[in-house]
């Protein structure tokens, strides 16, 4: 991987890293949580996947401690969201759609940027096992955003709304398979990217979620 790729990659992950404290800290304003705990819902909204892969793939130091910019820029964006919802006053604008179209963009963003991250991430650690590259790649993408939801008390969303964690699975396999056949890394991101935002954008619009058990509660 040459270094304007590489720049790519770093670019991206801090848009990513943006994206999901921005979803992260609107969260947990809707949930009337306080200053310390917009920072730390939003922080570790963008930093929880990375964290996780680090671990299973073993590496020394996980990337949050190793290169602390990440967080700063985490935090530093959610301290920008709380004083930007103090400045609107009128909480109502939670419940407006444009409200949800904003957040479900940025949480999509968030969701394809870290695909392509904790793919490339595992991959340039060595790993050569199919399965665990896509699963590391799913993993730093739904992990931070599966800690924010148990941290706001809500059941993650991967388990219940709007294709969530199909959407990072179906863009780690396409980045996966263009880099592993082609080694074509800008196309890679643009289209796993691309993908992951349509496909949430699409389930998010047409209200499309994977099937449940209906059960009737008397």
């Amino acid at each position: 991987m040459d270094e304007s790729i590489r720049l790519l990659l770093n670019i991206i992950e801090y848009i990513g890293t943006i994206a999901f404290a921005i979803s992260g800290a609107l969260i947990a304003i809707e949930n009337r949580m306080d200053l310390l705990g917009v920072i730390l819902l939003g922080s570790t909204t963008a930093v929880g996947g990375g964290l996780f892969r680090d671990i299973i793939i073993g590496k020394d130091m996980p990337a949050m401690f190793s290169n602390p910019s990440y967080v700063i820029v985490a935090v530093i964006t959610t301290i920008v969201v709380f004083v930007v919802m103090c400045g609107l006053k009128n909480m109502k604008v939670i419940e407006s759609k444009a409200y949800r179209i904003s957040y479900n963009l940025t949480d999509s963003l968030g969701l394809g940027v870290f695909v392509v991250v904790g793919t490339t991430e595992t991959m340039s650690a060595g790993v050569t096992n199919h399965f665990l590259i896509i699963f590391c790649a799913v993993l730093t993408a739904v992990g931070g955003g599966m800690l924010r939801d148990i941290m706001s008390a809500h059941i993650p969303a991967i388990f219940r709304k709007h294709i969530y964690c199909v959407a990072a699975i179906v863009g780690a396999i396409l980045y996966y398979a263009i880099t592993y056949l082609s080694n074509l890394y800008a196309l890679a991101v643009i289209s796993t990217i691309c993908s992951v935002v349509l496909i949430r954008f699409f389930a998010f619009y047409f209200k499309l979620n994977l099937p449940k058990v209906k059960i009737n509660v008397e």
